[in-house]
């Protein structure tokens, strides 16, 4: 990634150790951040920290994680990764609540023992989704499990089936649904073929997806993780998908952990006094978790 950018912009735009990281948190918010017209704005300050600093994170906490072989790290990534999808997520103005930003945001959060996540983003007072888009089907259906409403969990079962009858639909849209009507119905076959079907989804996205998002199927961990969350003997009876983006070792570890659930990877501001900001923004939109679905709204 590092050489491919090279190549067509004329600088290394991917960081690759800690220093390149936050000579680039500088760099972005010296040309990008640090103007009086932005500070001024707090919606547009917020959009650009979250889409212009937030954005190299991801691929260098991995990459940090993975070349130091340590999954702690990698469980710290998993949460700040899981956090910014989520805030990403919502700050699109995409028409619609929930998104695959949400669904990436929550499920990657799940990967690494999160589950706080779920009433901030699924408030108890949402109504019943129409069901005619994948992620409405999803939330409707983990709300249903979430809070035990067994009317809903009817209500979305039947929207979630009708969903399924329809031609058009990719792989990750599909398995995902059944993935949550097998969770509900507590069919650990089912969920076991989902969690193999949906690695294999996983690196047939297209657009906007790089080569290398499809190397970790780090949401597929979540939806793993998640049916211990749900029930533990459930869980003792999925088998592990065999797939070469589902790390294995990583889930052993887990095991071996007991589970720890993930913190923040990177503090703002490390170095750099000026990224304050973003610090504030996690704060805000990630610790007050009560006003998240406010925001989103």
């Amino acid at each position: 990634m590092r050489e491919d950018r090279f190549n067509d912009w004329g600088y290394y735009s991917v960081p690759i150790n800690w220093e390149e990281f936050e000579e680039s948190n500088q760099r972005i918010f010296q040309k990008y951040l640090k103007d009086s017209k932005v500070s001024s704005d707090k919606v547009l300050r917020t959009k650009l920290y979250s889409s212009l600093l937030l954005d190299d994170i991801k691929y260098f906490a991995y990459y940090t994680a993975f070349l130091d072989g340590d999954y702690k790290q990698l469980n710290n990534a998993l949460w700040q990764i899981g956090r910014e999808e989520l805030i990403r997520g919502g700050l699109l103005a995409s028409g619609t609540i929930y998104t695959d930003g949400i669904l990436r945001g929550l499920f990657t959060s799940f990967a690494c023992n999160d589950f706080s996540v779920i009433p901030s983003f699924i408030p108890k007072d949402l109504p019943l989704l129409k069901g005619i888009y994948y992620p409405q089907n999803v939330i409707n259906l983990l709300y249903a499990l979430y809070y035990q409403d067994e009317d809903r969990l009817s209500e979305s079962l039947i929207l979630a089936q009708q969903f399924l009858e329809k031609k058009k639909r990719t792989g990750m849209e599909e398995f995902s649904v059944r993935y949550f009507i097998h969770l509900a119905k507590k069919d650990t076959a089912g969920i076991s073929q989902d969690l193999q079907n949906l690695c294999l989804a996983y690196q047939r996205r297209g657009y906007p997806f790089e080569k290398i998002d499809k190397c970790f199927a780090d949401e597929v961990h979540g939806l793993y993780r998640l049916v211990k969350y749900f029930d533990h003997s459930m869980f003792e009876a999925v088998n592990m998908p065999s797939h070469k983006t589902f790390l294995q070792d990583f889930e052993k570890w887990q095991v071996q952990n007991q589970f720890p659930q993930g913190q923040q990877f990177y503090v703002y501001p490390r170095h750099f006094k000026k990224c304050k900001e973003i610090q504030r923004i996690f704060n805000v939109f990630i610790y007050r978790q009560s006003s998240q679905f406010s925001f989103l709204k």
